[in-house]
């Protein structure tokens, strides 16, 4: 009688943590996702590695990342994981768990796209989303707070990777010229230094005016439609209230990239790459209309 399989045993659930740890970055934040605790994580994942006779994670400048042996469990797990979801599509299954998408925008910006993340959540009511309180996405996303950003910035630090959807253009709005300027307060600053921002005064330099200053875009933009002060916008949102005069053209030297960026070293699951390509599109042909 022939022998049977003697190669590795491995399940498909050792496979789910395994991606889990990936995508997330560490043990604690995978056990949150998949509600087990850390110890649990560690040692599915070292289930795998004795499995496998192999390390599949190593220490990088960049905290813990695949090994080449990681890398390939990693295409080989989530082929198998598209292919059970498409299995359990075919014939009506309750799906996968998918654990909410983390977002995070430059100075609370993200508050701004609601209509489209409404959008997606009506076409994928599966996948569940939690937009986070973070001025500054890029920290968030590299400290694994948050799973995607949505960024203001001209130039991607190595660690993260994404897609440039739009490049915004700002300029002083107001509903009257002849009202006082606004700035940018302390934290914002302090979050969020330099950089596409620096159009109204902030921090020390604002307090210095004596301005009245706010910590995030709703904030800011509320306060202009409110009449309490003139400040610097994104023309893409404030064309679009009729309240708000355009006091003067956009400078192109305060143009800016608008990025949706992920961890270079963590790939995005089907959820979170789902997002990426639907905002993508809803992104550049909203931000794309400005005059």
């Amino acid at each position: 009688m022939a022998q049977g399989y003697q190669g590795p045993v491995m399940l498909w659930s050792d496979l789910e943590v395994f991606l889990a740890a990936v995508r997330t970055g560490s043990y604690t934040a995978a056990g949150r996702q998949l509600d087990v605790n850390r110890t649990t994580v560690g040692r599915r994942v070292d289930a795998l590695e004795r499995a496998l006779g192999t390390p599949l994670f190593e220490q990088t400048p960049l905290g813990y990342a695949p090994t080449p042996a990681g890398a390939r469990l990693l295409a080989a797990a989530e082929a198998m994981e598209r292919e059970v979801a498409a299995m359990l599509a075919d014939i009506g299954g309750i799906g996968l768990r998918s654990a909410p998408i983390r977002i995070a925008g430059s100075g609370g910006i993200a508050c701004e796209f609601l209509p489209e993340l409404a959008a997606f959540r009506q076409a994928h009511p599966d996948v569940p989303i939690e937009l986070l309180g973070e001025l500054d996405p890029l920290d968030a996303v590299t400290q694994r707070r948050a799973d995607l950003g949505i960024v203001l910035v001209r130039a991607l630090p190595l660690r993260l990777t994404g897609v440039q959807v739009s490049t915004l253009r700002q300029s002083p709005y107001g509903i009257a010229d002849s009202l006082p300027q606004l700035g940018w307060g302390y934290e914002f600053n302090a979050a969020l230094p330099g950089g596409p921002w620096n159009s109204n005064p902030a921090g020390e330099v604002a307090q210095a005016a004596g301005l009245t200053t706010f910590n995030s875009w709703p904030q800011l933009k509320q306060a202009v439609l409110s009449g309490i002060g003139k400040a610097s916008l994104w023309c893409f949102a404030a064309d679009a209230e009729p309240a708000l005069l355009r006091l003067a053209p956009p400078d192109p030297r305060q143009d800016c990239p608008l990025w949706l960026v992920h961890r270079a070293k963590a790939p995005p699951g089907p959820g979170l790459s789902q997002l990426i390509a639907f905002l993508e599109k809803r992104f550049a042909a909203r931000c794309n209309q400005e005059s």
